[in-house]
């Protein structure tokens, strides 16, 4: 089982001409500002407590990093590892497929794991997780028991090119809804977006 780690190394001194380093935002930010750094993206491999692969990145998502630090590792090393364990920073449709496609075997903390622990969005009538989900119909039923059918499918382009499908889902109608006021912000019905290759 290979981990993969993150870690931004923050530049001292930042010449004008290394066009490498990207601004991004430090974990050390005393000034509390979010302000943005020049820096790099470190990917460390860790097995058995020691490390076996490192690859400096320019790249400020974790998310668009995983794939071609594998890469690295499977050229450089003589075994390939049969696990991959990565924190929320690495979830993607993107890289799921690209595991699953490696026949490695993907523990990935999904991205919303601690918000979804929360009171509060336990709470949430509007969060599609707190509905109900009819597969073969595939629909969502909302706290009113009104179905959100499939409206349409869209296409969306990361910076890498991997293209993604997210189904929208609508109500018919939320007007006269008692709940409307805890479910959606939206001025005419509910809708839900949702990607099924990486949700399920």
């Amino acid at each position: 089982m290979i981990i993969i780690m993150k870690y931004l190394m923050e530049e001292i001194v930042f010449p004008k001409t290394d066009k490498d380093a990207t601004f991004m935002h430090m974990k050390e930010d005393h000034m509390k500002n979010g302000q943005l750094k020049p820096g790099y993206n470190i990917q460390i491999g860790v097995e058995g407590e020691y490390i076996v692969g490192v690859d400096v990145s320019s790249e400020r998502s974790d998310q668009l990093t995983l794939i071609l630090f594998l890469d690295k590792l499977k050229s450089n090393l003589s075994t390939q590892y049969k696990s991959v364990t990565a924190d929320a920073g690495y979830e993607s449709e993107e890289n799921y497929l690209y595991l699953e496609n490696n026949n490695y075997e993907a523990y990935i903390k999904p991205q919303n794991y601690e918000k979804s622990k929360t009171k509060k969005f336990k709470k949430n009538i509007g969060n599609k997780e707190n509905m109900t989900y009819l597969k073969d119909e595939d629909c969502y039923i909302c706290a009113n028991s009104q179905r959100l059918t499939v409206k349409s499918v869209t296409t969306k382009k990361s910076k890498s090119g991997y293209k993604s499908k997210i189904t929208i889902y609508e109500s018919e109608s939320c007007e006269g809804c008692k709940y409307k006021s805890s479910c959606t912000k939206a001025k005419e019905t509910k809708k839900l977006l949702h990607l099924k290759n990486l949700h399920i």
